[in-house]
């Protein structure tokens, strides 16, 4: 079976992200500072067990991180809501012929029969989502613990995964209720004084730098958009993100959802990173059972934010009810 690698290797990027006002200037350390606990793959290793989830809301649970976003949250991120000010966080992209689509495949079909028959449109759209063009949500069926081994998040069995789609953990589990509440964004190029460039690592200490500037606390139940400016220049061969020592950060946290403007893993691996190599992803989804939203346009959330001083929001995600899905494609709304 083909591995990701080389299943998304040919994923390219798109438009430049404009440069925005810079909230507050600050280096990014060369190395994790002495005190970060995951330096390499030894380390993370050693952690997996104090980061899963595993059993946190019962042996049969499929929501995860969801979990943390209850009613009363959701009722409290609408109060958020003051000008009725929308912002679409997904990525504008063309229907046919997009770079860095996988196996994308487009047909239209016009019709302009006489009446009493109708006339109009319609098409056909086929393609894999996964990837550094569209914005998605991934399901947590989408990634398995090594060599599947362990199975995948809260210990299903990737028997689960048949032909017909995943029996378990399947993208419509969390598009039943869909996703709803208090949106945060850190914004880490504004931070640094413009865009990432692409292969940047993003550190704890950066994350809360940016809580310390925007004057925000990331909670229980966010769905936190962390933004590094470059968007679609991000790609497989050199894209910014996460290291791996934020992985406790996210846990600790209790996030619902993370998201950036990029797939949130760093390209290629830091030093020290030969076989997780994408630990954002490896251990996010099978061990934290956290959902990540992949590739999201957050310039205009950027600005609009810094104008109005407040980067907290309500937002909405709708994945599809496609049963078995690994993914879905996504247009998040932010509500001012």
């Amino acid at each position: 079976m083909p591995s990701r690698r080389r299943f998304l290797s040919a994923a390219l990027s798109g438009a430049t992200a404009a440069v925005l006002p810079s909230v507050e200037a600050a280096q990014s350390p060369a190395s994790p500072p002495p005190d970060i606990a995951i330096h390499d793959d030894a380390d993370l290793d050693r952690h997996l067990a104090a980061l899963s989830n595993w059993g946190r809301w019962g042996p049969d649970d499929q929501l995860g991180t969801l979990n943390y976003i209850t009613p009363a949250m959701r009722l409290a991120a609408v109060k958020l809501v003051r000008t009725g000010h929308i912002i679409p966080l997904a990525r504008e992209i063309p229907v046919a012929a997009a770079d860095g689509v996988r196996r994308q495949t487009y047909e239209m079909r016009s019709y302009t029969d006489a009446l009493p028959e109708e006339s109009g449109c319609i098409d056909y759209i086929g393609m894999v989502y996964h990837g550094f063009a569209i914005t998605h949500i991934d399901a947590l069926c989408h990634l398995f613990t090594p060599e599947g081994k362990q199975g995948m998040y809260n210990g299903f069995p990737i028997s689960a995964v048949t032909p017909q789609g995943a029996t378990k953990l399947g993208v419509e589990v969390m598009g039943a209720q869909g996703i709803a509440g208090r949106g945060v964004l850190l914004d880490i190029a504004a931070l640094k004084g413009g865009p990432l460039p692409p292969g940047t690592t993003i550190w704890p200490a950066d994350l809360d730098a940016a809580e310390r500037a925007q004057k925000l606390t990331v909670r229980e139940g966010d769905i936190l958009f962390i933004r590094n400016g470059a968007g679609a220049r991000n790609a497989l061969k050199l894209g910014t993100g996460l290291h791996a020592s934020c992985l406790p950060w996210l846990r600790e946290r209790r996030i619902a959802v993370v998201s950036s403007d990029s797939d949130s893993d760093v390209h290629p691996a830091p030093p020290g990173f030969k076989r997780w190599t994408e630990p954002v992803h490896m251990v996010a989804i099978p061990y934290l059972g956290l959902p990540i939203l992949d590739n999201t346009d957050l310039d205009a959330l950027a600005l609009h934010c810094a104008q109005e001083g407040r980067w907290e929001f309500f937002v909405t995600v709708g994945p599809w009810r496609f049963k078995g899905a690994t993914s879905s494609p996504v247009n998040p709304i932010a509500m001012f």
